[in-house]
């Protein structure tokens, strides 16, 4: 640390109240903080997520822009402000900076992976895939990517790549309970009944209220004939969602 940053001790407080959801206070406390550390890229990166995660993006990007003006070599803002800018609906100036982040800092395997997920949404599969290899070129025990590049060769028709893909990242993270559950979509589009039915039981154990998980088996019962259990699952699965929808209107 030094005279530009608030003590270790100070830092570690706002990153405490940030890490336990109290976004108001931890910006706060940034804030005020940057009255007298008014240089502090730490700060106006912490104040720049703090913004993020209360949905007021313009506030965070001109949190990050000041930090980079401040540290122009500051990787961390440049891909901060690219998820912010996603979120926004912003995908070209988020790959933008992700470039601009990777520039920076070429070993960046979590920029080339949300990266590749905004090429994604823009339609070019296969620059996301590139990306995605790139990124666990750069890091082998990187589950995402692995998932990732599995839900676009899946959406390529390419159910074989896809379900290799999805194991792997199984492999690297065994309670992955979404690549249990989108492994269990390509094999059961490749008529491997029983072999969905194994992967949508394992994701629902991971995770009990993974609803297409739940909506999956409930289709893949219907399927075998057992109607009264797969439609037992369908219910389970649409009151999960109406809980789910009530819970995040409740908590915001």
């Amino acid at each position: 640390m030094n005279s530009q940053n608030p003590s270790q001790e100070h830092l570690q407080f706002i990153i405490n109240l940030f890490t336990q959801g109290q976004l108001h206070q931890a910006l706060s406390e940034a804030t005020q903080m940057l009255e007298r550390f008014p240089n502090s890229v730490i700060l106006y990166n912490i104040a720049g997520a703090c913004n993020a995660g209360l949905m007021e993006f313009n506030a965070a990007i001109s949190s990050y822009k000041q930090a980079i003006k401040i540290k122009p070599d500051y990787a961390e803002a440049y891909y901060n402000m690219s998820v912010v800018l996603n979120d926004k609906g912003d995908l070209e100036a988020a790959i933008e900076n992700y470039k601009q982040a990777l520039k920076i800092k070429p070993d960046y395997a979590q920029a080339y992976n949300n990266m590749g997920n905004a090429l994604k949404e823009i339609g070019d599969l296969d620059a996301a895939i590139s990306n995605y290899k790139k990124a666990f070129k750069i890091k082998p025990d990187y589950s995402q990517p692995y998932y990732n590049m599995g839900n676009i060769l899946k959406e390529k028709g390419d159910l074989e790549a896809a379900i290799s893909s999805y194991k792997q990242a199984i492999k690297i993270k065994p309670d992955y309970a979404e690549s249990h559950c989108d492994l269990g979509n390509a094999l059961l589009l490749l008529n491997q009944s029983e072999q969905a039915l194994v992967s949508y039981e394992k994701a629902i154990s991971l995770k009990k209220d993974l609803n297409p998980a739940i909506s999956g088996l409930g289709n893949l019962l219907l399927k075998k004939g057992e109607h009264s259990k797969g439609l037992d699952k369908l219910r389970q699965a649409e009151g999960s969602i109406l809980f789910n929808i009530k819970s995040g209107l409740s908590i915001k």
